[in-house]
Parts: C-alpha cells; structure tokens; sequence
C-alpha cells in the first residue's frame, strides 16, 4: 500500500496525494507531494510529535485539495452544459470572432449576413436542436428573401446556395468543436447551370488596344489616372491570372523585380486577406516584367499601391468599383455584355487558353491560386508542367 506521509532523504516529512481526489492513486504514477513539515522544524520536536503535526496538516491539505477539485470540476460542468446549450446566436458569435482572424472582413460580413438571415427567418433556438425542420424552413424562407435594388425580385438560387454553404461551414465549425452531435445533410436549392462566358484572345487584344488608347487621350487629373489603373490591372490579370481583390489590395512592394515575383500578402491596412489564407509568390513572364519596370520607374515617389490614385492612397476604397470601371471600359471597347471583366473575362479565358493548349492542370492551379485542382478542371481536363512555364506560355496579347 502506498505510503501517505513519509520522510524524505533531506529529512522533510512529506505528503502525497492523489491527482484526482475522487479516483484516488494511480499504479505506477506519484502522486502529488507536498511538503508538511520542513526539515528545521522537525528538529525541534520528537519524531511522533512530528508525525502527528504532519497528520494534521496532511488532512487540512487534502481539504484544499478537494475543494480546489471541487470547484475546478463545477466550472467544466459549466463549461460543458453551456457549451452543449447554447443558443444559436451565441455559437455564432462565437464563431464569426474565430473565422474574423483568417478571413477578409468581406468575407465575414457575407457570413455574419448569412446568421442574420437565418434568426430573423427561423429564428434563435438551442443550436443542438438543429434538425431537418430548421434547414427546410431556412431553406424555403431563403426563397422569399428580396434581392437589393432589384423590385419584387428574390434572390438567385446561386444567392441561396451561398447561404446554405455558409450556413454549412458554421455548422461544420459547431460540429468540430462538440456543439452539436453530428453534421447535418442541408437541402439546397437547384441554381440554373449557366455556361461560363470568357473573353476570346481577340476580345482581349481589342480590350488592350482601347486601354492604350485611353492612356493617349485622357485628360490629366482623374482620368489620366483611371485610365493608366486600368491598363495596369488588365496587365496583371492576364499575365499572372491575379484576381481583382489581389489586384486592388497590392502594395508597390510586392513588386520584387530582382526575384521577378509579385507577392501577394494580406494587407491589414486594407482589411484585405487573401483566398483560403494563401500568400503565393507569382512568377513574371517577360511581358510583365518589362511592363512592370517601365512603370515602376515612372512612378511618383508618393506612391505607394499599384493601384494608386497618384497621392499614395487606394484607387477605389471599394474594390467592387474596379470591377464597374473595367466593366465600362469593356462595353466602351465593344466586347461582348454580361461578362464578368477580371474573373471570367480574363482569369477564366486564359486558364481555359492553358488548358486547351496542353498545359498541365496542376501547374495552370498553382498559377490560378486555387485551393484544389478540381476547381481547375471545371475549366477543362489536361495534363501537366511548371508553375513557370505555364506563365510563359500565357499568348501575347
């Protein structure tokens, strides 16, 4: 049997105590000791009178021990029946604070729009009660929602769908961290197969051909300054497959001429993360690089974005407004309405050049920043290369 109280090789009367009160010692693990009478005041007592203060003191600390335990547990019971009960806004509280720290803050506001949606529809409730009946009735409610600024419209079933795969993600974040039992199946809505629409290289080289053109003939000020902007971005899009967001939110020290990469990084100072929280390095072809040194040396020193208004602020605080500007120079060029310029315009139509013309899927989804290649291959099915080549084999444009 184990000895409680026992004198060490110092001669200190020790005692030791079970880490856990309730379940008592464990074989083969010491317990926890503490010291009960110190060597020096042992001394100046006979060895039973030693003991014995040692029994009373024993006692008096397996009491704080116990309470100590006794409250320590309490608080996990706590923890666990609040965790296992709580209510829906709450989880998702929770949960938009966890997702704020990786994500764009856009990206979090589409989320925290998706939770709104769903308690003034369905409704706050125990998120463990979630169950088939909450997701129909989100699901038939999503259907009703109002689309902004478009009349008596309703959201698209796509709009829909985005809900329900956010509302997915929060319950895959809930299910994760043993708030709710298991992960539920959600219905969706059945969104109308569009075929993708992108730019021909004939579209494109139209498109360039009326971008240097505008340089030519804007006025100074604004439009000297729009117009160069959109030259820029149209650069980068189509030698580099950059995305607009990566486009509008990069500094001009991302430029790194020497290592002829562009550095793509979250920018706090904009609020602007970038895609599944990735910082690729894109490699310049010839083309680029030419360009890019041509106009970094014709910059302002004031300057400090790539795309800059000229005073070293952002062009467009919001990003959207890059979109609306290209849009316009699109329909000024005559290309075809209805396409999205940077992502299916530009990215979509020279990943589908790639993949069309051989070039390898894992190496096309490297240079497209996507998460998988089976996002790539919605474009097209192929083979394989370098990240490298893939960006020197982009057309002339």
């Amino acid at each position: 049997m184990r000895q409680l109280i026992h004198i060490d090789k110092a001669g200190h009367i020790i005692g030791e105590f079970p880490h856990d009160i309730n379940a008592g010692f464990q074989d083969c693990r010491r317990g926890l000791r503490r010291r009960l009478v110190n060597v020096k005041e042992a001394g100046q007592m006979p060895l039973d009178v030693a003991l014995k203060l040692a029994e009373e003191r024993y006692k008096l600390e397996e009491k704080r021990i116990r309470e100590v335990q006794f409250v320590a547990d309490e608080k996990r019971k706590q923890a666990e029946y609040r965790r296992k009960n709580m209510s829906f806004s709450d989880a998702a509280d929770n949960w938009l604070k966890h997702v704020s720290v990786v994500n764009s803050e856009s990206t979090v506001a589409h989320y925290a729009q998706t939770i709104r949606l769903y308690l003034s529809t369905v409704g706050d409730h125990r998120l463990r009660d979630f169950g088939r009946e909450h997701n129909i009735r989100f699901f038939d409610e999503l259907a009703k929602v109002k689309a902004v600024n478009r009349g008596d419209r309703t959201i698209s079933a796509a709009t829909q769908n985005m809900h329900m795969r956010q509302l997915a993600v929060f319950l895959g974040w809930a299910n994760d961290n043993e708030m709710i039992d298991k992960l539920p199946r959600l219905k969706k809505a059945q969104p109308k197969v569009k075929e993708m629409e992108v730019f021909s290289l004939q579209h494109l080289e139209q498109l360039k051909k009326w971008l240097l053109s505008n340089i030519e003939n804007s006025a100074q000020g604004r439009p000297a300054v729009n117009a160069r902007n959109l030259y820029r971005a149209f650069m980068l899009a189509t030698n580099a497959l950059l995305r607009k967001g990566a486009i509008g939110s990069l500094p001009l020290s991302g430029i790194d001429l020497d290592a002829k990469l562009v550095r793509i990084r979250d920018v706090p100072e904009l609020g602007w993360k970038n895609k599944a929280n990735r910082w690729p390095n894109k490699p310049m072809n010839a083309r680029l690089y030419d360009f890019l040194r041509d106009d970094l040396a014709a910059r302002d020193p004031a300057e400090r974005w790539y795309l800059d208004d000229g005073r070293g602020n952002p062009w467009y605080a919001d990003p959207s407004h890059i979109s609306k500007a290209m849009t316009r120079a699109c329909k000024a060029a005559g290309l075809p309405g209805g396409v999205k310029p940077f992502h299916w315009g530009m990215r979509a139509a020279l990943i589908t050049w790639l993949l069309n013309n051989g070039e390898s899927p894992q190496k096309v989804q490297q240079l497209a920043d996507h998460a998988s290649v089976t996002t790539t291959m919605r474009y097209f099915n192929t083979r394989e290369a370098s990240q490298q080549e893939a960006v020197d084999r982009l057309p002339e444009i």
